[in-house]
C-alpha cells in the first residue's frame, strides 16, 4: 500500500466496497426468510426464469468490465455496485417470481452476490508501476 492520502481514499474506498457487499447479501437473506415461503406464484415459464438475465449481466460485469475498468476509485464502485445489484435481483426475482426456481434462483444469486466478494478490489486499486522495469 503506497503512503500519502491516496493511502486513506483506497482504504475508505475496500470499506465502502465491503460494507455495501454485505448489506447486499445480508438484505437477500432476510428477504429470502420474510418471504421465501409463499408459493402462491404463477406457472408461467418465462416469469419464474426471468432472474437469469440480469444474472448474467452480472456475471458478464465481474469477469469482463471490472477488470479492464482501470485503477480509479470511482468508476470501480459505480460498476462494483451495479454488477452487485444485478446478482441480488436474481435473487428476489426468484424469491417473488420463481415459482416451482424459487430456491435455484435465490441460491443464484446468493452466489452472483459472492462472485463480487471485495477481496479483488486491493489489487485493483493500487497504482501499477508504470515505464521501464529492468529485469534483476
Amino acid at each position: 500500500m503506497i503512503p500519502g492520502p491516496d493511502a486513506q481514499r483506497i482504504k475508505l474506498t475496500l470499506r465502502i466496497l465491503w460494507v455495501i457487499w454485505a448489506a447486499e447479501l445480508v438484505f437477500l437473506i432476510a428477504l429470502y426468510l420474510m418471504f421465501g415461503s409463499d408459493a402462491s406464484v404463477p406457472a408461467n415459464l418465462f416469469a419464474n426464469l426471468i432472474g437469469f438475465v440480469p444474472l448474467f449481466v452480472s456475471i458478464i460485469i465481474r469477469w469482463l468490465v471490472m477488470p479492464r475498468s482501470g485503477a480509479r476509485p470511482g468508476r470501480l464502485l459505480v460498476i462494483f455496485v451495479a454488477g452487485v445489484a444485478l446478482a441480488e435481483s436474481c435473487g428476489v426475482m426468484g424469491i417473488f417470481l420463481g415459482g416451482p426456481y424459487r430456491q435455484d434462483l435465490f441460491i443464484l444469486g446468493l452466489l452472483g452476490v459472492a462472485q463480487f466478494v471485495p477481496l479483488f478490489a486491493r489489487q485493483a486499486l493500487e497504482p501499477k508501476p508504470e515505464g521501464f522495469i529492468p529485469n534483476n
